[in-house]
């Protein structure tokens, strides 16, 4: 019997988010099911814990935060722990993985805004580059997701360098492919959200696991930024419907906004559970917005105020949904005809994986 090709991952996990460990799931699991003995790389670098606010704001923030922080750690700890097969060590930075690579036949760095370096501290780091990978190892982007308007000037050249020795390179993000293009980077594929690789049946496993039991109907809503007409469109919503506004965060301020009942660093598992089982959901986060469309689910889509939507209207875009973005606050219908987007998800599914297998194996 041929022994099983062995791969390391590495992608934003540790983050107290539903998206961050979701997509780790997601990708790693798919890896799993094409017979990959996959792992992942556990890297846990401070900067996901440290904010860059100036100081007064930074020890006003810690102080309220230390709540979410201590329960979110544990819970999203957890799933990882039972769910993901990862790395014997934790990595705390660059040099720390580099002073101890673990050994595999193929290193891959997976989505969630890895290659950000606008909005996020991910792109700045080469870990997320794959830097690390020894000489001549195989080295795979799958769905690396830039999510920025552009590449900045003074970030060009080390971008080509860091990704120009790639042996395949995968976006999560059509607009992203001519960035990369640019720089002489060539062959640059899109592919779907790690998440898209498993199908509703295989979600069900992590939902099954949830103790939230549904006993009335509800609009879920899961919201960043505490965009104050999103809580307000559901609460819309809902009264349309006669049915209650669920939410779920991280953020223990969240408590005071308008709602029945907040999940607060609820599982994972009921996140998913959450999703499957609501009325609609209304959100303005791009997981939430992708575990409606794995689900069928009437979904009210706004973009964050102040930051780049590119990943989301992409995926809008993609997928026929285009028409599910509120602009206006005006209520949308609360039903989707799904069929051609499942049909389009489908083939999108297939092919990304294809990728990821070629890419692996070749």
């Amino acid at each position: 019997m041929t022994q099983a090709i062995t791969s390391y991952t590495i992608t934003c996990s540790r983050p107290a988010n539903y998206g961050a460990v979701l997509q780790t799931y997601g990708l790693n699991t798919a890896l799993r099911n094409m017979g990959i003995d996959a792992r992942v790389l556990d890297y846990n670098p401070d900067y996901y814990w440290k904010s860059s606010q100036p100081l007064p704001i930074r020890l006003i923030r810690n102080i309220v935060r230390t709540p979410d922080l201590s329960k979110g750690r544990k819970v999203f700890g957890r799933f990882l722990e039972r769910y993901i097969p990862m790395s014997s060590k934790m990595y705390k930075n660059f040099d720390d993985i580099k002073a101890d690579i673990p050994a595999a036949d193929v290193y891959i760095c997976g989505s969630d805004q890895i290659w950000n370096c606008k909005n996020k501290e991910n792109g700045k780091d080469d870990a997320f580059f794959l830097s690390f990978a020894p000489q001549g190892a195989k080295k795979v982007a799958y769905a690396a997701s830039i999510a920025m308007p552009e590449i900045p000037e003074d970030q060009k050249a080390r971008y080509k360098r860091l990704i120009s020795d790639f042996d395949a390179v995968s976006v999560r993000e059509p607009s992203s492919i001519p960035m990369l293009e640019s720089l002489g980077i060539q062959h640059v594929k899109s592919v779907v959200d790690p998440v898209f690789l498993l199908e509703q049946k295989d979600w069900n496993v992590i939902a099954d696991d949830s103790d939230f039991v549904p006993k009335e109907d509800y609009v879920l809503v899961y919201g960043y930024n505490r965009q104050k007409n999103v809580y307000e469109y559901a609460r819309k919503l809902a009264n349309k419907l006669g049915v209650k506004v669920y939410t779920i965060g991280t953020a223990i301020e969240d408590y005071t906004l308008d709602q029945d009942k907040y999940f607060w660093n609820a599982t994972p598992n009921t996140f998913v559970n959450l999703i499957r089982n609501a009325k609609a959901v209304v959100t303005n986060s791009f997981h939430g917005t992708v575990f409606s469309i794995v689900y069928n689910k009437p979904f009210h889509f706004f973009t964050v105020k102040q930051t780049t939507n590119s990943r989301m209207l992409d995926l809008l875009d993609s997928l026929g949904l285009a028409s599910r973005h509120v602009m206006d606050d005006q209520l949308l219908e609360n039903s989707i005809d799904y069929a051609q987007t499942n049909e389009r998800l489908e083939k999108l599914r297939d092919d990304s994986a294809s990728f990821l297998l070629d890419a692996i194996e070749k």
